[in-house]
C-alpha cells in the first residue's frame, strides 16, 4: 500500500492534464491545426501513460514475463506496466520534439501564458533530446527495464545505460541502501562491496517488488543453487517466492 499516496500524487497531477490535452488534440485536429493537435496527443500520451500503471501497481496484480537461456534468467516487467511506459515516453519524446521545432515560430500553438511561450521550446527540445535515445534502446531491448541474473552475476538494465556486477562483489539485497534512513518503496537495492547500491523499482515486476527482492536474495545467500538461472527451474523458484 505503500505506492497509494504517490498514485494519488500522479492522478491529480497528470490526469486532469491529460485529459486536457485530449480536448486540444480534437479541438486542434477539428480546426486543421495538424501539427498543434500531434504535439497535444503526445503530452495526453505521456500524461495518461505515466499513470495507468498505477492501476496494477496499487492492488499488487503484477506478474513478470520471464526467460531463460543457456546462460540465465530475464525478468521483465509486467507488459500492462512497461507498455504504458514505453507510450508515455514516446508521446513526451514527440510532443517535445515538435514543440521545441516549431513552437517559437507559432506553428504548434501551446496554450500557455505569455511569459512561457519560448521556456516550453526549450523544455521540449530537452525531453526530446533525452527521450530520444532512450526511446531508442528500449525498441532495441524490449522493454523499459530488466533484470537478468547469471550463475556468476547480475545485470540491471534501465535508462542509460546497463549496470553490472559479480555475486562476489555483492554484500546485501535489501529495501534501502547503506545509511539510507527510511526504506525504498518496493526497491530491489544491490548493495555492492565499494559502498555503491544499484536500485531497481520493483513494484512493475513483482507486487511492491517483494517476490523479485526476495528471489535476488535467494540466489546471492545461496551460491550452491545459481546453476537454476540457467533453466527452468529459476523461473519456478521465482513464482513459489514469499515476501
Amino acid at each position: 500500500m505503500r505506492l497509494v499516496p504517490l498514485a494519488i500524487f500522479c492522478g491529480v497531477l497528470f490526469g486532469p492534464l491529460g485529459v486536457l490535452c485530449v480536448g486540444w488534440a480534437i479541438i486542434s485536429f477539428g480546426r486543421g491545426e495538424i501539427l498543434t493537435a500531434l504535439t497535444a496527443v503526445g503530452f495526453a500520451m505521456f500524461c495518461l501513460g505515466f499513470i495507468i500503471p498505477f492501476a496494477k501497481t496499487v492492488p499488487g496484480k503484477v506478474s513478470p514475463r520471464v526467460k531463460f537461456d543457456g546462460e540465465g534468467t530475464t525478468v521483465r516487467p509486467d507488459r500492462g506496466i512497461d507498455m504504458p511506459l514505453q507510450i508515455a515516453l514516446l508521446g513526451l519524446t514527440i510532443a517535445g520534439g515538435l514543440s521545441a521545432i516549431f513552437g517559437p515560430f507559432g506553428i504548434v500553438e501551446i496554450p500557455v501564458p505569455e511569459q512561457m511561450r519560448y521556456a516550453i521550446p526549450f523544455i521540449g527540445a530537452v525531453a526530446a533530446i533525452m527521450g530520444a535515445p532512450i526511446v531508442w534502446r528500449t525498441l532495441r531491448r524490449g522493454s523499459f527495464q530488466y533484470l537478468r541474473l547469471t550463475p556468476t552475476g547480475f545485470v540491471i538494465v534501465q535508462g542509460w545505460r546497463p549496470q553490472s556486477g559479480d555475486w562476489a562483489q555483492v554484500v546485501d539485497v535489501a529495501e534501502a541502501a547503506p545509511k539510507q534512513t527510511t526504506p525504498s518503496p518496493n526497491a530491489i537495492v544491490i548493495v555492492m562491496s565499494d559502498d555503491s547500491a544499484i536500485t531497481l523499482p520493483g513494484a512493475s515486476f513483482t507486487p511492491e517488488g517483494r517476490q523479485l527482492r526476495e528471489w535476488v536474495r535467494f540466489y546471492w545467500l545461496h551460491p550452491d543453487l545459481r546453476e537454476e538461472l540457467a533453466d527452468e527451474r529459476a523461473l519456478i523458484r521465482l513464482a513459489g517466492s514469499k515476501a
